[in-house]
């Protein structure tokens, strides 16, 4: 039997929050799951944010990254590992998949290391610096569909909160996936109001200097970049609002589509 293609698919922002359209999602998930090899891995922002203030604890960002005490890392467990993680399996699995929920903690699936103190405070967000897919492989072999949060690990074996774009760029590339879609609260990368179809190195390099690609979406692209470098063969970023918008993605009708 022929190997099936590799597609890692990862979601955050309101589109994370939708239960209508993460429903459409799961039930693709599901059609999809006897062709493709899929995994899914989620953010969850939000669910660490409100948790934060229910202890009282406004929550830091600096430059779009959330800056995590070591105090808070629990907070983060809970949120991404704990609430999160089990909201999309329970709702993947009415839906009919298969869902196996785990951090990058699990069957060292990934490990990281922290950005370094913030204004002279630990910072427990981090990076990752090494990744072993063996485990989703082996729950693929047996029909089961990996669902990542991105907290993980690091050498000390204390938590570190990895951003869950990093993770799905990290676990994409050591699975050297055929496709990695992220699905976001915009369609694609855009020229003003216009979709920008396709692009590849030269042409984000040419978009960058225009300031066409500009704010978060700037770590994204230059991060999308390094994992085609490293065997991951298309990246598509877009959104997703109804059924078959997933394999509109995997299809390239849907969304930008990065190459090298």
């Amino acid at each position: 039997m022929a190997a099936k293609e590799r597609i890692v698919v990862k979601i955050g922002g309101r589109a994370a929050e939708d239960e209508t359209a993460l429903l459409s999602l799961a039930g693709e998930f599901a059609a999809l799951s006897t062709t493709y090899d899929l995994v899914l891995v989620h953010g969850g922002g939000a669910a660490v944010s409100s948790i934060q203030k229910v202890y009282g604890i406004e929550p830091l960002f600096v430059d779009g990254k959330r800056i995590t005490a070591p105090e808070e890392m629990d907070i983060v467990d809970m949120g991404l590992a704990g609430k999160m993680n089990k909201y999309l399996v329970r709702l993947f699995r009415k839906a009919g998949v298969n869902g196996v929920g785990l951090s990058g903690c699990d069957g060292a699936l990934f490990s990281g290391k922290s950005f370094g103190d913030h204004e002279g405070r630990e910072n427990r967000s981090g990076r990752i610096d090494q990744c072993d897919p063996a485990l989703v492989t082996l729950l693929w072999e047996k029909n089961f569909q990996p669902i990542l949060s991105s907290v993980s690990y690091d050498k000390d074996g204390r938590g570190i909160n990895i951003n869950a774009d990093e993770a799905a760029l990290g676990v994409a590339e050591a699975l050297e996936a055929s496709s990695l879609l992220f699905i976001s609260d915009i369609p694609g990368i855009l020229n003003g109001e216009n979709l920008i179809s396709e692009m590849n190195e030269k042409d984000i390099e040419k978009a960058l200097a225009e300031e066409v690609i500009t704010g978060g979406m700037i770590p994204k692209v230059q991060s999308s970049l390094d994992a085609l470098k490293k065997g991951v063969s298309a990246i598509v970023i877009s959104d997703y609002k109804k059924s078959g918008d997933l394999s509109d993605m995997i299809s390239n009708n849907k969304g930008t589509k990065i190459t090298l």
